[in-house]
């Protein structure tokens, strides 16, 4: 169905307004700005009845006695009908409170958008389709609209007819310009427009003050527009008094936005309305946020800042640099392609002069600069100088939580950027704290990538370590996250991929390890942590007993990448893979050998010693490892190593029973298959309690294996219930009550599964299952 038409005779809101008439009132009151048709609807609810349109619109009446005399003209006449155009500042209550009537207010007299499509209907030369852009344009202010629909390109003069009837109805209805400030805030609804005045204003105006203004109405789609006529009275109105209110009013209208509708709004909502300096302070503010969810829309916001704008903030080139090795799944790294030199790195200079002075009141700024600079110097692979500029960060970062409040997210990107510099740099420890902090961070912002990324790189560094325990901790934390993460998810699986594959690799689980390993790429990519996928890589062809493939990989990788290859991370994983392919190729170490005494791995340089029969200068190599905790600790590597060095002869009883504790306590199995290598201590293993499966996969890294081994059971429903119940201590006689069954034929179940546990006793067959897993 189309739109009826418009009568012509009637105001295009007298239908609207006289829908809960009951026709009884005779007496009429409009206060309503010129432009708006106010006589115009005067008349057309008088119609063809006995009546007078009274003006006092002028004002300089008491208006309250004349309305008196309108009342005693009324009784006299009972056909007389009055409507009276007030003035703005007229006060309804007073007059409405002395008599019968009806009210007309301005709101009430703006078309809606279905009576500005019936009015842009036959004889317009608008077409049918523009009705709800002359909507959005004039907010139905009757005569703009009309002069849009004759003519569409008559914008100037609608504006004007608004700019006339508006600036003399603002002087009275808000003569401070509060309400007029709103004209900078691109969006509407309850929230937003509190949000809005409280960013500012001790008072909090609200979106029904600026209904009853009739500067703000429905949008015919439910929700609420300002119409841009209007609003761009209201910004000429506020732009009288200056440069500096109109800043301060665009900046809390894209602060309210964010507060309400989300960042990327607000963000849209700037770059509409060129409010280049509040999208600067916005980005600065949210741009972690903004780059969590899609950091290729930010650097395509950012790009539409005109260059001499972001010119003034001095980093804006340096961030899109960043934001441009953004894809659909992640950062696009490019390593170091050239010789690290820190004195004449211009920009790393004076990124390090503006954070110092910077530093000394820290803020959002501030730290985001410091998050700069450290990117910076990763990417020219600075490493060491990378390091410390994330320990500076970490100090201002703290520094400024003592005295402001920050974006949590921010504070966890912070933690984790600045513990990837320092594990990049060999600083395990004070990575993993800087690590453990933003997690607790990720945890108070709610984002999913965070918690799912510094989980992963929690695992790592704890793998790294030798905590095996630790590792499963955090990948559990990272699989209850990752299924939330969008953008970037393949990025952040990566390293927690790594950990398992290394976690795979101490359990001894090759089947494990082969599987995770075929889940990442063939090469080591640009990922920041490509040295530890190009040491799984290594470790995989030395378990395939290809040792000098191995070598050659690690030295085509030192070669191809010269400079990434030199952080200290790389450097020591490199290392140890050489020294490792060493030890199991020969059985021990050479004592000359091209890797350097400080880059060895104190654990291996102790095993290759006992290797070579040589306790004294393995116990040497162990005497600055901490045989607790600590870096590189290796779990229970170090303290296997050193009872094993105090008895070259191989286990005492008293040497057994420790090494059953630890692992039983915390140990990982590839340390036993370590030990076993050590002469004299090759059937470790079998004084372990260790179930069939890890026996299985000790000896196959130790040559030990037994006889094949059996096929795990396979028991029937009945068959588990019966092995739970035994578990719970109960007899023949009582499953047989608990089930309904005979005893005979519940003693034909155990029996079944005595055979399939080879068992020959309740004993025999719960150990059995134990072991078993069942």
């Amino acid at each position: 169905m189309g739109i009826a038409p418009i009568r012509r005779d009637v105001h295009p809101t007298m239908a609207r307004f006289l829908a809960w008439d009951d026709g009884t009132c005779r007496l009429l009151f409009i206060r309503s700005a010129v432009g708006t048709g106010r006589t115009f609807f005067a008349r057309s609810w008088l119609g063809n009845r006995v009546g007078e349109v009274l003006d006092w619109s002028g004002g300089g009446l008491d208006e309250a006695t004349e309305t008196d005399l309108l009342i005693h003209r009324l009784r006299a006449d009972a056909t007389l009908h009055l409507a009276v155009i007030l003035a703005p500042d007229a006060s309804l209550w007073d007059l409405s409170s002395r008599t019968q009537c009806l009210v007309a207010r301005h709101r009430d007299l703006l078309l809606d958008a279905r009576e500005t499509a019936r009015l842009v209907g036959p004889g317009a030369r608008a077409a049918a389709g523009e009705a709800q852009g002359i909507h959005e344009l004039s907010g139905g202010w009757l005569a703009a609209a009309q002069a849009l629909a004759a003519h569409p390109k008559a914008e100037a003069r609608a504006l004007q007819i608004i700019r006339s009837g508006l600036a003399p109805w603002l002087a009275h209805r808000d003569p401070e310009g509060a309400l007029s400030e709103a004209g900078f805030l691109p969006a509407f609804d309850r929230r937003t427009v509190e949000a809005f005045y409280g960013e500012f204003s001790p008072v909090v105006h609200t979106l029904e003050e600026l209904v009853e203004a009739g500067l703000v109405q429905g949008d015919g789609r439910g929700g609420w527009m300002m119409p841009a006529m209007v609003r761009q009275v209201l910004v000429e109105r506020v732009g009288l008094r200056g440069h500096e209110p109109t800043t301060v009013l665009e900046q809390a209208a894209v602060n309210a936005m964010a507060a309400t509708r989300g960042v990327g709004a607000a963000v849209e909502s700037a770059v509409a309305s060129r409010s280049w300096s509040a999208l600067l302070n916005l980005l600065l503010e949210h741009w972690v946020d903004i780059f969590l969810g899609n950091p290729q829309h930010l650097g395509a916001v950012a790009a539409k800042v005109p260059h001499f704008i972001a010119a003034q903030t001095g980093y804006m080139h340096m961030g899109l640099r960043f934001l441009g090795q953004a894809d659909r799944d992640g950062m696009a790294l490019q390593l170091p392609g050239f010789e690290p030199d820190y004195a004449t790195n211009q920009t790393a200079q004076r990124l390090h002069r503006d954070t110092q002075r910077l530093y000394a009141k820290p803020n959002t700024h501030a730290l985001t600069v410091g998050l700069l600079e450290t990117a910076h110097l990763r990417l020219e692979g600075l490493y060491p100088e990378a390091a410390h500029a994330a320990k500076r960060l970490i100090e201002a970062l703290h520094r400024a939580l003592d005295t402001r409040k920050l974006n949590s997210a921010l504070v966890s990107w912070i933690e984790l950027q600045a513990g990837i510099s320092l594990q990049l740099a060999g600083l395990d420890v004070r990575a993993r704290q800087a690590y453990e902090r933003g997690f607790h961070w990720a945890r108070v912002s709610g984002k999913a990538f965070l918690l799912a990324d510094v989980a992963g790189k929690l695992a790592l560094v704890n793998i790294l370590e030798g905590d095996g325990a630790a590792t499963e901790r955090w990948l559990a934390e990272h699989d209850a996250a990752i299924g939330d993460v969008g953008w970037g998810r393949a990025m952040v699986e990566r390293t927690a991929a790594l950990a398992r594959a290394y976690l795979a690799l101490a359990r001894l689980d090759y089947a494990g390890f082969e599987e995770l390993m075929g889940s990442l790429p063939p090469k080591p990519d640009n990922d920041e942590f490509w040295a530890a996928h190009a040491q799984l890589l290594a470790l995989r062809k030395i378990n395939a007993g290809t040792s000098d493939a191995a070598r050659a990989m690690v030295s085509s990788l030192r070669e191809e990448r010269r400079y990434a290859s030199a952080s200290p991370l790389a450097k020591r994983l490199f290392s140890d893979t050489l020294m490792l392919a060493e030890i199991l190729d020969r059985g021990g170490m050479r004592s000359g050998t091209g890797i350097g005494t400080e880059q060895r791995d104190p654990l291996l340089l102790a095993l290759g010693h006992l290797l070579n029969g040589n306790p004294d200068a393995a116990l040497a190599a162990l005497q600055d490892v901490p045989l607790t905790g600590g870096l590189r600790r290796r779990g229970n590597l170090a303290l296997y190593l050193d009872l094993a060095a105090r008895n070259p002869e191989g286990p005492t009883p008293q040497a057994l029973q420790r090494v059953r504790g630890l692992h039983r306590d915390a140990g990982a199995l590839y340390e036993i298959s370590i030990l076993g290598l050590i002469p004299g201590w090759s059937e470790v293993g079998r004084a372990l309690q260790l179930g069939p499966e890890e026996f299985q996969r000790l000896g196959y890294a130790l040559d030990l294996a037994p006889a094949p081994l059996p096929r795990r059971p396979v028991l029937t429903a009945r068959e588990q219930e019966v092995l739970r119940q035994l578990r719970e201590g109960m007899t023949r006689r009582q499953i047989a009550v608990a089930d309904y069954r005979s005893e005979n034929t519940v003693k034909t179940q155990m029996r079944s599964l005595y055979r399939k546990l080879q068992a020959s006793d309740v004993e025999h067959a719960l150990e059995h299952a134990r072991d078993w897993g069942l």
